[in-house]
């Protein structure tokens, strides 16, 4: 637990400098109060010395008789990182379920609204000249409204209440079509590297969905280099036993075609990774984007029965990977 456990730790060492500094004024006062009181302690959890994030569970146990008849204390220390990891992503999923189903009923029902006034819209236009000082108007009626039902279908992927249509597709010819849009969108200061596995197998998706998911994504790469830089996607089969060497949760072993989107950016601060699937969450300035990007792209490939999940190095930049 402690790299390599006690016996490297001279005699003089103490417990509490094992444990992370922020946690180590609960611990020690759970062990004085040990002292004190000998008998039922709760079990404590904390933040523990060594190389990345790392919990642990202490229970303590006070002793009346200790060696050389000083009162004394046994603690056990579990390591629960990976419960830690996985508490929190069961968290955040069932956050963002529950977001899910508040975004889809607003846009539903939103939805509905947005078909009335584009319905009423028509009408007025097909009862007005061009050259009437109204005509403009209900045009600019209509077309907000058709901006916003733009919005409500990004909400309705994001809750996965859309239609989708899903049809068998083979990942490297929907990327070849691509590449020139792609390419348009990233701009001149961002190269566009497509780096295509061999053979791969067929996927499942609906066609128009997943070109917004691969579109969606290399946009985001491509606002995380204002400077410039370089948005690669790669594609290759992964069988089910490659899983393993993922440590993302969930992604039941399978076979899958793995599509990773990277880009050499600023990369995603800690603090706001766990919200970036979230609609209307953005890191952008006012006015310069919904925040319904990554949301969106997280309904449509949940809906197509995949998984994405991402890695990301401040200064160096992030990968998302979706196994379909």
């Amino acid at each position: 637990l402690f790299k390599g456990g006690l016996a490297g730790w001279t005699g003089r060492r103490r417990l509490i400098d094992l444990v992370a500094e922020a946690d180590r004024e609960n611990v020690a006062a759970v062990l004085e109060a040990a002292g004190r009181r000998p008998g039922v302690i709760p079990p404590i959890d904390a933040g523990i010395i060594g190389d990345g994030e790392r919990s642990a569970r202490f229970y303590i146990n006070a002793v009346e008789d200790g060696a050389d008849g000083r009162d004394a204390v046994i603690v056990n220390a579990i390591e629960i990182t990976e419960h830690r990891a996985l508490e929190q992503q069961l968290s955040q999923r069932h956050k963002l379920e529950t977001v899910g189903r508040l975004a889809g009923g607003i846009a539903h029902d939103f939805n509905n609204l947005l078909t009335a006034i584009i319905g009423f819209s028509d009408l007025l236009l097909a009862n007005h000249r061009p050259s009437d000082p109204s005509f403009q108007d209900i045009m600019n009626i209509k077309q907000n409204a058709n901006r916003a039902a733009g919005l409500v279908r990004q909400l309705l992927a994001f809750s996965r209440r859309q239609t989708l249509r899903p049809q068998v597709l083979q990942l490297g010819d929907l990327l070849s079509d691509l590449t020139a849009l792609l390419s348009r969108l990233l701009g001149e200061n961002v190269r566009l590297e497509v780096v295509a596995g061999p053979d791969l197998w067929p996927i499942k998706a609906d066609l128009n969905q997943f070109e917004q998911v691969i579109v969606n994504l290399a946009v985001n790469a491509r606002d995380a280099m204002p400077g410039g830089g370089t948005t690669t996607i790669r594609t290759r089969n992964l069988l089910a036993a490659e899983t393993a060497s993922f440590a993302y949760r969930p992604l039941p072993p399978a076979d899958y075609v793995l599509l990773e989107i990277e880009d050499t950016g600023a990369g995603i601060p800690p603090e706001v990774r766990e919200r970036i699937f979230e609609p209307f969450f953005s890191t952008k300035e006012v006015g310069k984007g919904t925040g319904l990007g990554l949301s969106t792209v997280y309904g449509i490939v949940k809906q197509t029965e995949a998984y994405i999940h991402f890695d990301s190095v401040v200064g160096k930049g992030t990968v998302f990977r979706l196994f379909i």
